[in-house]
């Protein structure tokens, strides 16, 4: 049964969903958001939305139990909005719900890879040095986030203002790295973000008239070195179309591990009333 739950609930504790807990870290990500929105039956299926400008992420049990898919079906309506509103779950559920015929399923469709590394592969070395982001790199790394959300397929444009935001949060994170090249230019940033043991790689954005020499590789090999020496898991999402960094992870030992489905739903149509 449909139920709205709190951050603590043993769903979270239960076999089925540890086993895929890294896959849907953004779950884990939102459970401490002030405007999170939290639907589960407690066993088969958890809906979380942390805030209505993001997708809503729907985990659910393996060889999920056909029977219970019109009442999932209820729960995503619970999150639709007055507009195009954006799902993440695994294949499984999304191959159901076509099947089903799904009321309002939107054109959009996206693949989004979930990758991890156990143990990195040297790249080929370049000039320059991985070092800790700073205060002083602010207009540099505002300009690079705000380029980079407009680059990748799936990600929200991010007004400067925003970007400012996020390179604050990052900083703050105290992950943040970027690459100088032998001139003590930045040339290209990444970071991660640790939740529950895992270290989740993001943000990395090589300015385009440095691309394809190598400098996207080596930072993220030296940072997930540097994660997996303090003994985290490491993975990352990432779109597969967006090449400069595609590349950069299998080339240091990245793999892919599963493929999860981003979708829409357009607003739910009220039944016609004939007078």
């Amino acid at each position: 049964m449909i139920k709205a739950i709190k951050p603590d609930n043993k769903i979270f504790k239960s076999h089925e969903f540890q086993n895929d807990k890294y896959k849907f870290l953004l779950i884990l990500q939102n459970l401490d958001s002030d405007t999170l929105e939290l639907y589960s039956d407690e066993e088969n299926y958890v809906l979380c939305r942390g805030n209505t400008i993001y997708p809503t992420w729907i985990w659910t049990r393996d060889n999920f139990d056909k029977s219970l898919l019109n009442e999932l079906e209820e729960a995503i309506n619970l999150y639709r909005l007055d507009r195009d509103t954006r799902f993440t779950c695994k294949r499984e559920l999304y191959e159901l719900l076509v099947a089903d015929n799904f009321e309002g399923l939107s054109d959009y469709y996206f693949e989004m890879g979930y990758l991890v590394c156990d143990k990195t592969i040297s790249p080929k070395k370049v000039d320059g040095y991985m070092t800790l982001a700073t205060k002083d790199d602010e207009d540099i790394l505002v300009n690079f986030i705000y380029c980079e959300s407009r680059e990748i397929t799936d990600v929200r444009e991010l007004s400067m203002s925003e970007a400012k935001e996020h390179f604050e949060k990052r900083l703050a994170g105290g992950s943040y790295y970027v690459w100088k090249n032998d001139n003590g230019e930045i040339v290209c940033q990444a970071n991660y973000s640790v939740i529950d043991g895992n270290a989740k790689m993001s943000g990395v954005y090589t300015i385009p008239e440095a691309r394809g020499k190598g400098y996207a590789s080596n930072i993220i090999y030296q940072l997930t070195n540097k994660a997996l020496s303090s003994g985290y898991h490491v993975s990352l999402y990432t779109d597969y179309n967006y090449l400069p960094s595609n590349k950069a992870y299998k080339n240091v030992g990245y793999v892919d591990k599963d493929v999860l489905i981003n979708f829409s739903c357009s607003r739910k149509k009220e039944k016609e009333i004939h007078l």
